[in-house]
């Protein structure tokens, strides 16, 4: 394969898990043979990392890179009369008593061009309809860093690849567009004849439960939404608060661990509903309690507008005007523990059911509690906020960029850091320098709904080359990653496939996972901060 050169970078990563590599049903799936197994047409090239530098292979010295110079060269003729721009191809055999293959490598990419990957009949023929299955599709252009494809085979999917001799090719086809910096780095390819979806670890050790219960966390009990205290184990559970309606969400620990604030769900007007319960419409208020659960008090209660009456029949010349509904999600503390960050959702409704509209904005917490707070940040939401008072959120409007911004509180300057839409709810870590974002991979195929969630670790220091932590294909996908005190650690909520939600740990070192709770009804959680996981005890009491 040819040598492509590209801009040298002293970055490194970390050696894959090698669990799989006797399984491979590949040769070289790493490229430290050169690419001596692979098939490859249109000017593939092959990079080397001692002269490349290390940014552009995930794991050893050699990486393959489509996209540069892409021009068909060499390829064959499709039974379409097109030629494909690039191929990279290597023959293998599923064996017939599989009863899973999963398909999976890591790559970088840059810029635009759209990607195919087979495994197909032939180095030519690529139409799933003769043989062999296509496994996905994806662009090039992608957000910063190496990140894992993967995808598993089974039941219908698997009926029409066990047993054959096929070829496992990357492709870029010969109607596709490639822009002119578009690059594809591919490392670590691997096809095994097993299901290798994420799977539960043990518990750590420094895990384990104690009765000081440093998780605020919010269940569902039936249609009620309750906040709760637990161990990091999912032991000793204490209701604590109720709400004004039942419906708490999005609970955060104050910076001194000795208060929660809450999105408390309720309906405007409030506390005196109108007496015609239609007018009654949903809203928020942000409640702030005790550690123990007494003393709840509302900084903050969002004011929702009526529309039309409904049923709502129109007269000649007349239109529905919708309700206005506006509730809070997604709250952050000052790190004086003074006030609060919040994302302020604003939409529209209208007696059928409609949902029209939307907006997100990032405020402050009144002083003294009032109606109305301080806007910090328009089209924005999900706020995070360091111990330096630097902002993290994720914009998508206002003359912005889409993409996650830095605001710096005091002054107000912002800074674009990630100019990518896969990228979003960023949370700093406790060394206010790290900070997490949720991505929404290109794993398995185009369809948005279809594709994997993952935790993203990035250096504000740093931010070219992040770290993939997490592949979440053990769930259909995650939501509300927070950071444990020592920044050892994140608790996370896993969307079951069947529907139900749990919290789990992950180790940001290792990657390893599993559950804390396991029955399906924990939403969303946030750890008591502190400088360890040190054990405090707080008598608790439930409260109304």
């Amino acid at each position: 394969m040819s040598s492509t050169s590209l801009l040298p970078n002293t970055a490194s990563h970390d050696s894959p898990s090698a669990q799989t590599a006797s399984s491979n049903l590949l040769q070289d799936g790493g490229f430290e043979q050169q690419g001596a197994a692979w098939e490859a047409c249109g000017k593939v090239g092959l990079v080397d990392a001692q002269s490349e530098g290390a940014e552009f292979v995930y794991a050893g010295r050699y990486a393959i890179v489509m996209g540069i110079s892409a021009d068909g060269s060499d390829c064959p003729q499709l039974p379409n009369n097109s030629v494909p721009k690039q191929i990279l191809s290597q023959s293998l055999s599923i064996p017939a008593n599989a009863r899973a293959v999963t398909v999976s490598f890591w790559f970088r990419g840059f810029a635009g061009t759209s990607v195919d990957i087979f495994l197909a009949r032939g180095f030519y023929q690529f139409d799933p309809d003769l043989g062999g299955v296509k496994l996905g599709s994806f662009s090039t252009d992608q957000p910063p860093g190496w990140q894992l494809y993967r995808t598993v085979l089974t039941d219908d999917r698997l009926d029409l690849v066990r047993g054959q001799t096929l070829r496992f090719s990357i492709v870029i086809q010969g109607d596709v567009p490639v822009e002119r910096d578009a690059a594809l780095l591919i490392d670590e390819v691997q096809v095994v004849a097993a299901d290798l979806r994420t799977a539960p670890a043990p518990l750590p050790p420094a895990l384990r439960g104690d009765g000081s219960r440093p998780l605020a966390v919010v269940r569902a009990e039936g249609s009620n939404r309750w906040l709760y205290r637990m161990d990091t184990d999912g032991s000793n559970l204490q209701l604590i608060y109720r709400g004004l309606l039942n419906n708490v969400r999005s609970p955060v620990w104050s910076p001194n661990a000795q208060q929660i604030a809450v999105a408390d769900n309720n309906t405007w007007p409030w506390p005196v509903p109108d007496p015609d319960p239609q007018n009654n419409l949903a809203a928020t208020a942000i409640t702030v309690l005790n550690a123990d659960g007494s003393g709840s008090r509302q900084l903050y209660q969002t004011q929702s507008q009526k529309g039309s009456r409904c049923p709502f029949v129109a007269l000649p010349g007349q239109s529905e005007t919708p309700s206005s509904i506006v509730r809070v999600n997604r709250l952050t503390w000052m790190p004086d523990g003074q006030r609060l960050a919040f994302t302020n959702v604003g939409f529209l409704t209208f007696c059928d059911g409609r949902i029209s509209g939307g907006r997100a904005d990032v405020y402050l917490s009144p002083v003294p509690p009032a109606l109305t707070p301080t806007d910090v940040a328009s089209f924005a939401a999900n706020p995070s906020i360091n111990r330096n008072r630097q902002l993290l959120f994720e914009s998508f409007g206002n003359n912005r960029t889409t993409g996650i911004w830095e605001a710096d509180l005091p002054s107000s300057r912002e800074n674009l850091l990630i100019a990518h839409r896969a990228e979003s709810q960023p949370v700093w870590a406790p060394d206010g320098r790290r900070f997490v974002v949720k991505r929404d991979t290109s794993s398995p195929s185009e369809d948005r709904s279809e594709r994997t969630n993952a935790i993203v670790l990035y250096d504000r220091q740093n931010l070219s080359n992040p770290r993939m932590l997490l592949f979440a294909d053990h769930g259909r996908s995650i939501d509300h990653v927070r950071w444990s005190p020592d920044g050892m650690y994140l608790v996370y909520t896993l969307h079951r496939l069947d529907g139900g939600t749990d919290i789990w740990w992950l180790d940001v070192t290792s990657g390893a996972t599993g559950p804390i709770t396991t029955d399906g009804r924990a939403l969303e959680a946030d750890w008591r901060p502190g400088s360890t996981l040190q054990r405090v005890f707080v008598p608790l009491v439930t409260r109304n």
